[in-house]
């Protein structure tokens, strides 16, 4: 319990002195807002599965299709397959029970076939710049690398052709860009999922994921980023506020 007290009371100490200082890496507000990012493009000979790397090899094997009769990506695939949430969808905005929360930007991207080529997921790797919230194990500080993953993205075939595929509620991030991030842990292949994302932006926050179905209506594959409708400082205190307050109610 003491040693709990201890990390969640030097996160605070340490955001709040964040709050009251100039953002590191914040930049300002963009003139319009981000654009909805089915993934990253990546060549077809990169996205192919590796069984030579353990770790690659269980992180494709997370996004295998059992049904045998789906066949293998290609190219005579549909170009663009969009997945649209259930009639019941509903995401937490702030799902704190089962998350690491932190800020990271995103240094690199890749599209991935999963290891029976039947589906494509992406891969990120940011740099933790700020912890709001982290469990023992791994025990995440700031200056870490590490690798998230969300299904979907974009393969370039030989012949040009780049196949889509892309969870409609789910905007994946960028490289260069700076996010506010749910993640959850999988030990069997040491990365993250995304539990539900934020696009910082100085004066501007955007959602990078829907929480609700009526969101969802009329889906266009071209679309803009929802505004959160307060700056990033005003989003990292209410972050902090919610996850403190959640302590405070759980013990």
């Amino acid at each position: 319990m003491k040693k709990s007290l201890f990390i969640v009371t030097f996160m605070f100490v340490g955001l709040a002195g964040l709050l009251r200082s100039p953002l590191r890496g914040q930049v300002s507000s963009k003139s319009s807002p981000p654009m909805y990012n089915a993934g990253p493009v990546t060549d077809y000979n990169l996205a192919l599965p590796n069984s030579g790397d353990v770790i690659q090899f269980r992180r494709g094997e997370r996004y295998n299709i059992p049904d045998t009769s789906v066949a293998e990506l290609g190219e005579n695939s549909e170009a663009r397959l969009w997945t649209l949430p259930s009639s019941h969808f509903k995401k937490d905005p702030m799902p704190f029970a089962s998350s690491d929360v932190v800020v990271g930007t995103v240094s690199a991207a890749q599209t991935h076939f999963s290891n029976d080529r039947r589906d494509i997921y992406s891969e990120f790797k940011i740099t933790i710049q700020d912890v709001v919230k982290t469990s023992a194990n791994p025990y995440l500080r700031v200056g870490n690398s590490v690798d998230i993953q969300r299904p979907g993205g974009a393969v370039r075939l030989p012949s040009g052709k780049v196949l889509t595929r892309a969870v409609y509620a789910n905007s994946m991030p960028q490289i260069g860009g700076r996010y506010l991030l749910f993640l959850k842990y999988d030990p069997s292949a040491e990365d993250y999922a995304v539990l539900m994302g934020y696009e910082l932006d100085g004066d501007e926050v955007y959602r990078l994921d829907e929480v609700r179905v009526e969101d969802t209506y009329n889906p266009q594959p071209v679309r803009s980023l929802r505004r959160e409708g307060i700056s990033e400082s005003q989003s990292l205190a209410r972050t902090m506020s919610a996850f403190l307050a959640q302590e405070k109610g759980g013990s």
